[in-house]
């Protein structure tokens, strides 16, 4: 019945696009900064939609709550994609509120990071609902971030529920309510529309996977505390550290946090791309998410032998830290000492 639901559900997000697209409502015609790195068509932003409506097929008592608030994130996403909120202020306050309101509803805490320090401080439950809202926050923007490359949003993601479906197949980790192998070909489903340039996920849609992945990876560590916490850390390293990363990179040239520009990894990478091998936009623009992503896969790949070892993971996230800022700089300085 699921995959009868999931190829219901494509026909009719394909039936969908065309509306919109002779509409012109909800496309990726939206001037902002980022459009020059993608197709020059009109693709709909309708990835937010296909994810939500996939996670609806999961509708019980049990996650009733999360289907609820997943629905007020494709909505702040939708009102973000149509340019019914503009100001990043605005939106970053109602993710706050967001957030803060389901972490507190459900109770979601995080008891054992393994840092004693901080252990202490978040038995109180106050500051432990604020540490882990902010840890959400920090994904579901850093997702925002790096959805930018065809496939490297969904890809990025696609990836972490492939690695989770192989730990629940091996048995390592035991997962309730959800089936991750369903959740595994709806992203696949997604990432190959992507792929083929017939949806792209717009805000809502980065939205809604860091916000469910935040809150899914959370759980599964909460079920399963025989794994390190630093693991699952290693597996959202990438969308929170271009995140930060952003926030300390926009501090030193004096701007807004807030203000978007066309700095991010993914981007200067794609530039490098194009200009060092002429490729069009469409190929460089896959090709950068491509090798990103393969780079993930053969850090969480190592990972997966080490799942209960903190030196090996924390090691691993340093590491990738590292390749990351090195390879910022190389690129940051192929762009703007080269070709200026």
């Amino acid at each position: 019945m699921a995959f009868i639901y999931l190829l219901s559900l494509t026909i009719f997000i394909l039936f969908i696009n065309k509306l919109l697209i002779k509409k012109k409502i909800l496309i990726s015609e939206t001037g902002d900064i980022h459009q020059k790195f993608s197709s020059k068509s009109s693709v709909p932003l309708t990835g937010g939609f296909f994810i939500f409506l996939g996670y609806l097929n999961f509708l019980d008592e049990k996650i009733f709550s999360f289907i609820l608030f997943a629905l007020i994130v494709l909505i702040l996403g939708i009102f973000s994609d149509l340019k019914i909120i503009k100001s990043a202020q605005k939106k970053f306050f109602l993710q706050i509120l967001l957030i803060l309101s389901y972490v507190i509803f459900n109770d979601v805490q995080i008891n054992d990071t393994r840092i004693f320090f901080l252990d202490y401080i978040l038995q109180n439950n106050y500051i432990n609902y604020f540490f882990v809202a902010f840890c959400v926050l920090i994904i579901i923007n850093g997702s925002n971030f790096i959805d930018g490359m065809n496939t490297l949003c969904i890809g990025y993601y696609l990836l972490i529920s492939s690695i989770i479906f192989y730990l629940q197949l091996n048995e390592i980790i035991a997962i309730k309510d959800i089936s991750i192998f369903y959740i595994f070909i709806l992203l696949l489903t997604i990432f190959l529309l992507n792929l083929v340039n017939q949806l792209y996920l717009g805000d809502s849609g980065s939205y809604l996977l860091g916000f469910s992945f935040a809150i899914f990876l959370i759980s599964i560590y909460n079920w399963n505390q025989h794994i390190s916490p630093f693991f699952i850390v290693l597996l959202l390293w990438y969308p929170s550290y271009e995140n930060l990363f952003s926030i300390f990179r926009k501090n030193v040239l004096k701007r807004s946090p807030m203000y978007p520009d066309a700095k991010h990894m993914h981007q200067l990478v794609f530039f490098y791309i194009k200009k060092k091998y002429d490729l069009d936009i469409l190929l460089a623009n896959i090709l950068t998410g491509q090798i990103i992503n393969f780079y993930n896969l053969i850090v969480f790949l190592v990972s997966l032998n080490f799942i209960n070892n903190s030196k090996v993971q924390i090691l691993l996230i340093l590491f990738s830290i590292m390749v990351y800022t090195a390879t910022y700089y190389k690129f940051f300085k192929y762009k703007y000492e080269k070709n200026v």
